[in-house]
């Protein structure tokens, strides 16, 4: 039991799959059958037959298959030769699933219904041929009741206004026809529409050679106009295109030619509101596709829109000296359009020209500087010489407040090798001297000698503001010897400093001593606020905080903080709030740590005083 109902189980994934299959690929793969009344080598049967494909790939890439047969009525002797053909046509696709069947061309569906078989005559079918309903004359377009018809109504009367509107003084029109059956035919229909037209004369002309036509049209009087409705054959019985006929006739005529389609365009015809086979192709592939989906051929329709523009040959316009006239309708394509050496180039001109003018100005603008520079130089010479002036009594003033520490931090040592040597000088008297103990107190002597000079060392350094090479500097260090600097006086003062940074190294790219001079500039700067205002907690605190790849050394007092008045601009040269002060040293300490790549800034703190601060980032070898 358990078998028989795992082979159902198997049996359904299968039939499931292979209809899955099937269903994927029916929907891919769409068949569609093509019958042209005429060869496909037609000019006005290829755009439309480019127009089918490409929406019919937009929609499905490759997943169709186009069938493309024609009857060739034109050439036929008799029905029999149409019946034979059709017949190859019945048998050869009685076998393949066509899911559309697209008609194209005159009197295409008479001759299906006359010899299809049923198979061909109940599909969905696409109805695409000329419409001549306006001019009385009836056509059967429709094959059954599945047929969607693209109708390409003939509208001359349209062609012949426009082409009148362009050429406003055009006082002859001369219509000249090819000899076919069809040829004639069009000429009767562009003769209803030339009665409509008063004060201008308009002939009729046909059963003409070529060579007597190319003769005639150049000779034809002033302000005339051409008209070829279509020409398949002249009267010597050779057979022409209407591209090739229009372009013969274009080429030597001293009028300007119109045709009523896009045939001609291109070839010698102006253009103006003209049937476009191309956009016929387009629509009826549009239908095509939307039939395939499950559309009722029925409920589709095209109006004019969808097979006529208004379209000129630029080329043509230019001939007859009319390309810029105020004549041409409005929204009109122009195509062939001729750029000229300015118009091609009209972006580079503008920019070369563009460029001279400025160009142009620039030397003005420097010939006008150039009349200033000196007096513009020199004020700038001594501004530079002030600022320096400043810069020179700012060290000055932070020599004098460095003076006390010097003596102080210099007096230890130098005490201590005055009583070592005294101490020497004494053991060698009392005949006690070992080399031992001599030993011990000339290295007492060369240790406080190294300390003495370590501290003019950094001390003259520090009254130094020459930019130096940067290096790997170990920050804690540079900390802890610069506060030991200061630290004697901050005692004598009663201020305490308190340290909080890290027990291990920090390493920073930096100038050593610039850093050492913005750190000191902070412990000044707190030192001095907390002896001007007075404050009961004489403390000043230096933290080491990180943030993200960055140290940052804080420096806090606790007096009456920063002026409001100042608070913002207080690294500006020249701002201070201190009576003897020159406003120069936090702009320095500024350009510090900008050179360095780091910030700086001050902020009040809430339980008073004030936080002097900069942030560099951290040296990591790779």
């Amino acid at each position: 039991m358990r078998k028989s109902f795992g082979f159902l189980i198997v049996t359904i994934f299968i039939i499931i799959s292979c209809t899955s299959l099937f269903a994927d690929q029916s929907a891919k793969d769409k068949t569609i059958l093509i019958l042209l009344a005429l060869s496909p080598t037609q000019p006005a049967y290829q755009p439309i037959l480019n127009g089918i494909r490409q929406k019919l790939q937009e929609k499905y890439g490759d997943g169709f298959d186009i069938h493309t047969e024609y009857f060739d009525i034109e050439y036929q002797i008799d029905s029999s030769s149409i019946e034979m053909k059709f017949a190859r046509y019945n048998e050869k696709y009685k076998d393949i699933a066509i899911d559309l069947l697209i008609v194209v061309g005159r009197n295409g569906i008479d001759i299906i219904k006359k010899y299809a078989e049923d198979y061909l005559l109940k599909l969905p079918t696409i109805s695409v041929d000329l419409d001549f309903s306006d001019f009385g004359y009836t056509s059967n377009i429709k094959l059954n009741e599945k047929t969607a018809i693209v109708g390409m109504k003939m509208n001359i009367d349209k062609m012949l206004n426009t082409a009148l509107s362009v050429f406003p003084k055009t006082k002859s029109v001369y219509f000249i026809s090819g000899t076919s059956k069809f040829d004639k035919f069009m000429l009767s229909i562009a003769s209803v529409s030339a009665k409509k037209v008063s004060n201008r004369k308009f002939l009729f002309l046909t059963d003409l050679s070529m060579d007597g036509i190319i003769h005639m049209v150049n000779k034809f009087p002033e302000n005339s106009l051409i008209f070829v409705p279509s020409f398949n054959s002249d009267y010597k019985h050779v057979n022409y295109h209407n591209p090739e006929a229009i372009r013969l006739i274009s080429s030597n005529s001293n009028s300007p030619v119109f045709a009523y389609s896009d045939m001609g365009f291109g070839e010698g015809s102006v253009g103006g509101y003209i049937l476009s086979f191309g956009k016929a192709g387009l629509k009826t592939g549009e239908f095509a596709v939307q039939v395939l989906n499950g559309v009722d051929p029925n409920s589709l329709e095209a109006t004019q829109d969808d097979y006529y523009e208004t379209v000129f040959d630029w080329r043509e316009l230019k001939r007859w000296n009319i390309q810029y006239s105020k004549n041409i309708p409005p929204g009109s394509k122009i195509m062939f359009k001729e750029v000229s050496f300015f118009e091609q180039y009209k972006w580079i001109i503008g920019l070369v020209l563009l460029f001279i003018i400025f160009q142009s100005l620039l030397i003005v603008s420097l010939i006008r500087l150039n009349k200033n520079q000196k007096v513009m130089t020199q004020k700038v010479i001594e501004t530079e010489n002030q600022y320096r002036k400043f810069v020179n009594e700012d060290r000055i003033l932070r020599l004098g407040q460095l003076t006390a520490t010097l003596s102080h931090e210099l007096n230890q040592p130098l005490t201590a090798i005055l009583s070592n040597a005294q101490a020497g000088i004494n053991f060698i008297n009392s005949n006690n001297a070992t080399p031992e103990l001599l030993k011990q107190i000339l290295q007492r002597i060369v240790d406080n000698d190294k300390r003495g000079a370590s501290i003019i060392h950094t001390i003259r350094g520090m009254m130094k503001l020459e930019n130096r090479p940067k290096e790997k500097t170990e920050l804690n260090s540079l900390i802890e010897e610069t506060v030991a600097v200061i630290r004697g006086e901050a005692r004598k003062q009663s201020t305490n400093i308190f340290l909080h940074i890290l027990n291990e190294p920090i390493y920073i790219f930096a100038d050593r001593i610039q850093i050492q001079q913005v750190l000191l500039n902070f412990i000044f700067n707190a030192s001095q606020s907390i002896e001007r205002d007075g404050a009961s907690k004489k403390t000043i605190d230096i933290n080491q905080t990180f943030k993200e790849e960055n140290v940052i050394i804080s420096v806090r007092d606790y007096g009456r903080g920063i002026d409001e008045s100042i608070k913002d601009v207080v690294f500006k040269p020249f701002v201070t709030s201190k009576i003897e002060g020159m406003g120069i040293g936090l702009a320095i300490c500024r350009s510090i740590i900008e050179d360095h790549n780091g910030k700086i800034w001050a902020e009040n703190k809430k339980d008073g005083g004030a936080e002097f601060s900069f942030s560099l980032k951290i040296f990591k070898d790779e």
